[in-house]
């Protein structure tokens, strides 16, 4: 829909001192938790509606996130384009890394396993580690987008440094697409991607500080 005046508060938005229209699914965010029907609502008025939105949802914060942190694994997140028989729009790159140390200790238990050819506990902890921070990340950040998948996401890892000084950097990137027919994930999952978006939202709105 084009418009040239906010439909909430006829501010115009064309010229320089313009607003901006707010992307859909921030409409409908704010539609939904303050009981509105408007089609739309731009950079201006919506800084008041958030704040109030905010207050109510500062209460539950360490909940939200708790729950969040339980849930948020059902993002998919696929190294594959896309499974078949998916339709998706495109929203755009997300990329995440983490580094951490390896240590003394982690580079004497794989110098020890290497010898005797199994592989190091400890390394295979921390690589898992933060293969996780990093899928955490990239699904976060696609949620934010307004995504509910990641797809063609690519992995690599790498050691920086030498000796006792060795980090390990994990890096990931991939495309935050956002499912059109969620009837390809199963009840269960489909219930939760949902969930996981209206708590990321809410979260946003928490971490909001409009003056």
């Amino acid at each position: 829909m084009n418009f040239d005046k906010c439909p909430n508060c006829d501010k115009s938005l064309n010229g320089f001192f313009s607003a901006d229209l707010l992307l859909e699914s921030k409409v409908n965010f704010i539609n939904k938790h303050l009981k509105q029907d408007k089609k739309a609502y731009c950079s201006s008025c919506s800084k008041p509606l958030l704040n109030k939105i905010a207050d109510s949802f500062r209460k539950q914060k360490s909940e939200i996130e708790k729950r969040l942190q339980q849930i948020i694994h059902y993002i998919p997140v696929m190294t594959s384009p896309s499974p078949v028989n998916w339709e998706y729009e495109v929203l755009g790159m997300v990329s995440a890394q983490t580094t951490s140390g390896t240590g003394f200790a982690t580079e004497l238990s794989r110098s020890f396993n290497d010898f005797f050819g199994s592989g190091s506990k400890t390394t295979n902890r921390k690589i898992g580690r933060a293969t996780n921070l990093c899928k955490a990340d990239l699904r976060v950040q696609c949620v934010k987008q307004g995504g509910n998948a990641i797809i063609s996401t690519d992995i690599d890892f790498n050691e920086i440094g030498t000796g006792t000084t060795n980090m390990l950097m994990v890096c990931m990137a991939g495309t935050a697409i956002r499912v059109t027919d969620m009837e390809n994930f199963s009840a269960k999952n489909r219930d939760t991607i949902i969930e996981v978006i209206e708590l990321t939202e809410k979260l946003e709105a928490i971490a909001t500080v409009i003056k």
